[in-house]
């Protein structure tokens, strides 16, 4: 069979197939089980298969890329206010068809096997710094009720309590004690699993020529690296710098009406860990750039002069993006002049 596009709405059990002709017109808007989704997909000649994006995207994606199609993964938010008529899985799928046919649509691409292993490595650290944050923070509250006040930090968790259990001179009971000493093994083993799935991510990236040419530019470090490579992989995915640095939320919102034009605060849109990294990584530069001369130290200077520290540093994330697409799509590390 031809078709010139087919749109998959994505489920557990049940899929929604539709298949559009040359002229938009819907072929065929058929209800299939998990089974028989490759097989249906087999009786058409290679053409554009488009779903959203969404958790069972990327493994479909990889097999329907190995049958001849072309896979496109559309965001939902581009596809919802195509819906015409009641929600149901025959009107989600024509929505996906048509939203596809948009000339401002964007589209994700699908995932490898080594980015949805990075991608997984990292919310599990994710989570685990979470729960060693909860942990350490109960420990200071519960301390602080028997009038032992810790500084902040997680570091000085680490390095006072062992004291403050030895010490028989304070107000701790034995119960307190035994409370106290299976928190501080709890966050220690937090450490612990922490440090596991960074040497992890270490050893499945250090043969990666992009892993280390990113970590040339200043303020991307491991951590920034490997979430870049999870969540772009290729610099094909974006037609520019500012394109990626848009998609991560790091270009402010325009409002304009008539000959009114006014630029407001960062979209946030896209990938919020990343830009959470990103600005981290911007916020170690500007705070040590005093007394470089070179080109991007000199330009953060003159910046600091007119703008708050604040704004400078989303700048910097922002042109941080942008570098970063640079050496993901020319091969070449960042050179510092």
């Amino acid at each position: 069979m031809k078709s010139n596009l087919i749109s998959i709405d994505l489920a557990k059990t049940v899929f929604q197939v539709c298949a559009f002709g040359d002229h938009g017109e819907i072929l065929s808007n058929k209800k299939l089980s998990r089974a028989r989704l490759l097989h249906h997909l087999r009786q058409f000649e290679p053409t554009v298969v488009v779903m959203e994006a969404c958790y069972s995207s990327h493994p479909w994606g990889r097999k329907i890329q190995a049958l001849g199609h072309q896979v496109k993964l559309i965001p939902p938010y581009q596809v919802k206010p195509f819906v015409i008529g009641n929600k149901n899985d025959a009107n989600d799928a024509v929505a996906i068809g048509e939203a596809s046919a948009r000339p401002k649509a964007t589209f994700v691409r699908v995932k490898t096997l080594q980015q949805q292993d990075i991608q997984s490595l990292q919310r599990i650290r994710e989570r685990l710094m979470k729960q060693r944050t909860a942990t350490g923070n109960q420990i200071r509250g519960l301390l602080a009720e028997y009038g032992l006040i810790m500084p902040k930090g997680i570091s000085h968790v680490r390095t006072k309590i062992p004291a403050i259990l030895e010490d028989a001179e304070n107000e701790l009971t034995v119960v307190a004690r035994g409370f106290i000493q299976r928190l501080y093994r709890e966050l220690i083993e937090h450490d612990r699993q922490i440090s596991e799935l960074e040497d992890e991510l270490e050893s499945l990236l250090k043969e990666n020529e992009d892993y280390q040419r990113l970590q040339t530019i200043p303020g991307i470090g491991p951590v920034i690296a490997s979430n870049l490579l999870a969540a772009v992989g290729s610099a094909q995915s974006f037609k520019n710098g500012r394109q990626m640095a848009a998609w991560m939320g790091l270009t402010p919102k325009q409002h304009a009406s008539g000959l009114k034009n006014r630029m407001q605060g960062i979209s946030k849109r896209g990938n919020r860990t990343l830009r959470m990294l990103l600005i981290h990584g911007a916020r170690s530069v500007v705070n040590w750039c005093l007394g470089k001369t070179d080109k991007l130290s000199l330009w953060l200077q003159a910046l600091l002069k007119r703008a708050h520290p604040c704004k400078v540093i989303v700048a910097l994330a922002n042109k941080l993006a942008r570098i970063a697409w640079a050496v993901l799509a020319k091969h070449e590390p960042y050179r510092v002049v």
